[in-house]
C-alpha cells in the first residue's frame, strides 16, 4: 500500500444575504459576491454578506494523486461513481 491524496469535490451550500428587487436580482447579487475570484467562504463565513455554509452532500467527483508521483504521471479524475472521465487517465 502506498499513499495518495484525494481531492474530493463536493458541492457546498452558501447562504448569502442581500437586499434585491426580485429572485433574479437577488441571484445576481448573490453570484456577485461569490463570484469575485476570492471564495468568501473557509472553514467559516469569510465575509459580512455570509451567513452559513455547509456541505450539501453531494460529491462531485475526485482527483486522485500519488504521493510519490511530484510530476502527477499516474494521477486520475473520476465521478462521484469512481468512473474514470472520458479521456482522462484514472
Amino acid at each position: 500500500m502506498k499513499p495518495h491524496f484525494v481531492h474530493v469535490y463536493t458541492t457546498i451550500r452558501v447562504k448569502i444575504a442581500v437586499t434585491a428587487e426580485d429572485h433574479g436580482d437577488a441571484m445576481r447579487r448573490a453570484e456577485a459576491i461569490v463570484g469575485t475570484g476570492i471564495f468568501p467562504v473557509r472553514l467559516l463565513p469569510n465575509a459580512a454578506a455570509v451567513l452559513d455554509a455547509a456541505p450539501a452532500e453531494e460529491i462531485t467527483g475526485f482527483l486522485v494523486d500519488e504521493a510519490d508521483d511530484p510530476e502527477f504521471e499516474n494521477s486520475g479524475s473520476c465521478d462521484a461513481k469512481y468512473r474514470p472521465y472520458e479521456g482522462v487517465a484514472a
